[in-house]
């Protein structure tokens, strides 16, 4: 308040009077609530901006991932044993197309190779030999908060597998193996760490069907799932 008091002078009430609007004018200004609320909702639009995924957007993955069979069952005739396909780490690479905020479709393509084994037959172990594959794999996943830092997601599609090259082991007879599709499901994030860039994690898992074949006369129906576990980093375009 001014030094004056209410009996003094009108002048002095008039200056004083004056001297408080000027003074109420001046701390309204820098906290006006308009101006407050109109950068509040500047810097979070400044947060927000390349936050998430959206429709439109690609993002390629790359990961190291493992193979891990499940379920195996497997009946060889005369020597006996099972089929044995050993886990393995790889590379793995894909490319996702957001439709909409929550719909993607992820596609990856590759050769993989396997190299199983008979394993306690009548006549020891046995390197079946190296099989190289053509792979493919196409998957529609549901993306549940696209515009958050962590965004999980899950995903139903098909794998398919072509024979490419199959180099028998030692004292095994050439074979053939027919081509297989097999379904997929997968559960999995993304991680929004700066820019572009998004940290991932995913699992996958893949319902092979049985597989016949015949090795020297020898009939082997092999039965098995496969477990794919992988994280690795994505890009946006």
């Amino acid at each position: 308040m001014s030094a004056c008091t209410f009996p003094l002078a009108l002048v002095c009430v008039g200056l004083s009077a004056f001297g408080l609007s000027a003074h109420a004018t001046e701390a309204a200004e820098p906290v006006s609530p308009v101006g407050a609320e109109a950068n509040s909702v500047g810097t979070d639009a400044g947060l927000q901006t390349g936050a998430g995924l959206h429709a439109g957007d690609w993002l390629v993955r790359g990961r190291i991932s493992g193979s891990i069979p499940t379920q195996r069952r497997s009946h060889i005739d005369l020597i006996g044993g099972q089929i044995d396909t050993p886990a393995a780490i790889l590379p793995d690479f894909d490319v996702s197309y957001f439709l909409t905020d929550h719909v993607a479709i992820e596609g990856q393509a590759g050769a993989v190779r396997t190299r199983p084994f008979i394993r306690n037959s009548l006549v020891g172990d046995i390197a079946i030999g190296s099989i190289w594959n053509a792979a493919a794999m196409g998957i529609v996943q549901y993306h549940f908060l696209p515009n958050a830092r962590l965004n999980p997601y899950l995903g139903v599609g098909v794998a398919a597998t072509t024979p490419l090259s199959i180099k028998p082991g030692k004292g095994i007879p050439d074979f053939k193996l027919k081509s297989q599709a097999s379904p997929v499901l997968q559960a999995g994030f993304d991680y929004h760490l700066t820019g572009n860039w998004f940290a991932n994690a995913t699992v996958k898992y893949v319902f092979l069907p049985q597989q016949a074949y015949e090795l020297a006369g020898v009939k082997v129906k092999a039965d098995m799932n496969m477990l794919i576990v992988g994280a690795g980093l994505g890009y946006r375009f």
